[in-house]
């Protein structure tokens, strides 16, 4: 904190901030070329350890360490609802999340208690467009008995079903779950009214459930083609189950989205595309963040995006054109100067 109080005040910063407040944001583009190549000294507040998610930080990490020499630079695991936290009380400059939290926060959705003021998160990054998918699937003994053709089927039927909704603390899905529902005016706790069970376990424990048939239907996210459900569907027959365009436009426009198509015969086992929602992980700033750690951050990943997209197939969709594309998320200036100065961004 003091640390970075102390740049806040060095002369460079003084002067941004003036020519912020007198002259608008396209004087600070023409500012940015002031900005040094000193190493950046920053933790990123980040998901959970391991995973695909971790790998979209990491990546971040590498980019920057390649740009910027001698780098102190650290991907902090953790959980995104606490990452959100510790930016806006000032406890760290950035976080690595999807397009879900920064939303949930600014509508004062659970967990956060309070609704963030407008502002308080800024954007600064988009590392991984539209690479996580939706994805919703049960045995095909249970599709079979049941005649389940589609989302609708589960919900409209009453079908009672034993359905992964992973842990509380994973807000990606159980938002997705809280959209999917509210299309029908339901809620989770009217799948145990009908006769269903929630099931609170990560992905990897459900499929584990599935394969044994202990587990009706899962409902997660991932990269396509997902390992974990490759390989589920080769010890056992499985099926997706279609939401069709309709449910999955009311998802992506409740949660800030875009739908997307999982094309037909992306596994084995699937005939038809998939249109479902897809989701961006991205980099997001607190008011802690400073303009030039915000423009180093946009620059490195400019630069060294080849490499990045060559790290892991999860990479490989983003793109220097894709940076700025933050949807709801205004800029944080430092990123948005770089932005202008690359010309992305008019």
């Amino acid at each position: 904190m003091i640390h970075s109080l102390r740049r806040l005040t060095r002369p460079r910063y003084v002067r941004y901030a003036l020519i912020a407040l007198f002259t608008g944001a396209s004087a600070v583009a023409t500012a940015a070329p002031d900005v040094d190549d000193s190493p950046v000294d920053v933790t990123i507040a980040g998901y959970s350890s391991g995973g695909q998610v971790s790998v979209f930080g990491e990546g971040v990490i590498d980019a920057v360490r390649r740009t910027y020499d001698n780098s102190s630079i650290v991907y902090e695991p953790g959980n995104p609802a606490g990452a959100l936290e510790y930016l806006r009380t000032g406890r760290r400059p950035f976080a690595l999340e999807s397009m879900i939290e920064p939303r949930m926060a600014f509508n004062g959705r659970a967990p956060f208690r309070q609704k963030y003021e407008k502002g308080t998160i800024t954007g600064v990054l988009n590392g991984s467009p539209d690479v996580f998918a939706l994805a919703v699937y049960a045995r095909q003994e249970f599709l079979d008995k049941y005649d389940i053709k589609s989302f609708d089927d589960l919900i409209k039927k009453q079908v009672p079903m034993r359905v992964s909704v992973n842990q509380p603390g994973n807000l990606w899905v159980r938002e997705h779950v809280r959209s999917l529902l509210s299309y029908y005016d339901k809620q989770m706790s009217d799948i145990e009214k009908w006769g269903g069970k929630l099931v609170a376990l990560p992905t990897g424990a459900s499929n584990d459930l599935m394969r044994d048939g202990r587990l009706d239907v899962v409902i997660t996210g991932g990269v396509t083609p997902a390992g974990s459900i490759v390989e589920l569907g080769s010890v056992q027959k499985i099926g997706f189950v279609p939401l069709g365009k309709k449910l999955a436009s009311y998802v992506a426009d409740d949660l800030g989205l875009k739908v997307g198509e999982i094309p037909a015969d992306s596994y084995e086992f699937q005939k038809q595309p998939l249109y479902v929602p897809f989701t961006s992980f991205v980099i997001v700033a607190g008011p802690e963040a400073t303009f030039e750690d915000a423009y180093k951050l946009a620059k490195s990943m400019y630069q060294q995006i080849d490499r990045y997209q060559s790290l892991h197939p999860a990479l490989a969709k983003a793109s220097r054109e894709r940076l700025p594309d933050l949807g709801y998320l205004k800029l944080h200036p430092g990123a948005e100067a770089f932005y202008r100065e690359v010309g992305l961004i008019k």
